[in-house]
């Protein structure tokens, strides 16, 4: 069966016949009185249907904003997943990070304690250095630290004159070199020599003249010279052969060692 919906106007205008209907006797101010009233319910009545129409209005907006505030939540919590992930991985990287500066902090000061122990050595080989070696690598001992283990200079600019010193040594020492010096003699005398040094491991010296010869010996104060004259022609042929003003030969030249 059909429902037929009335307004709550028409419900009042139907009720108002049989509200007289039934009171034919009714006097004028009770008549009024009825009438009063039956406004009062009929404003009463608009009253809740527009409270109601306007609850259903707000219901739907409400609802409508709460569905909003579920996909703020839903984005709210991937983009705090995606945040502690990112923190989590950051996080990772920090400690990562941390690591290889602590390896790098050790591996700086393996080196530093390497420079100090290199700086020390030289400065006690220098005076074993032949002359001429000594003179050449002079500005490089000089900028070597008074102190290594207090110097505040930066590892990369300690490095390199160590390395230049041990470099140009060792060159020296993997080749036959002459140098022409002094060497002085009996009585204040000085003349003037040709020295020979093979490497770091032997040298002699003999005079222009070919009169003086002599072996060079390394003792913990330096090199220290023998006078041996009976060399100079074995020494002067080998400065010939050096300079090629004469043809290869073998030589025989003794050897010392301390």
């Amino acid at each position: 069966m059909a429902k037929t919906k009335f307004c709550t106007g028409c419900r009042a205008l139907l009720l108002a016949p049989i509200i007289f209907s039934f009171n034919p006797l009714l006097g004028q101010s009770e008549l009024d009185e009825t009438v009063s009233v039956i406004e009062q319910w009929v404003d009463v009545e608009r009253k809740i249907s527009s409270e109601k129409a306007k609850w259903e209005s707000d219901k739907a907006s409400m609802e409508n904003l709460i569905e909003l505030f579920k996909q703020e939540k839903i984005l709210l919590e991937e983009q705090l997943d995606e945040a502690e992930s990112f923190t989590s991985e950051a996080e990772n990287k920090r400690l990562e990070y941390a690591e290889r500066n602590e390896a790098i902090k050790a591996l700086e000061n393996e080196v530093l304690e390497s420079i100090i122990a290199s700086e020390k050595s030289l400065k006690t080989l220098l005076p074993l250095l032949p002359k001429p070696l000594q003179e050449e690598l002079s500005p490089l001992f000089n900028s070597l630290p008074d102190n290594p283990e207090k110097s505040k200079a930066a590892i990369g600019s300690r490095i390199q004159p160590v390395v230049a010193i041990l470099t140009q040594i060792q060159k020296f020492d993997q080749v036959d070199t002459i140098v022409e010096g002094f060497q002085e003699f009996e009585a204040g005398r000085t003349v003037q020599t040709e020295t020979i040094y093979f490497g770091l491991g032997a040298a002699y010296y003999v005079d222009k003249a070919n009169d003086h010869a002599g072996i060079g010996v390394l003792t913990e104060n330096g090199w220290e010279w023998e006078i041996q004259d009976d060399l100079a022609p074995q020494l002067r042929n080998f400065v010939e052969i050096y300079r090629g003003s004469k043809q290869a030969e073998y030589i025989q030249l003794p050897v010392q060692f301390n």
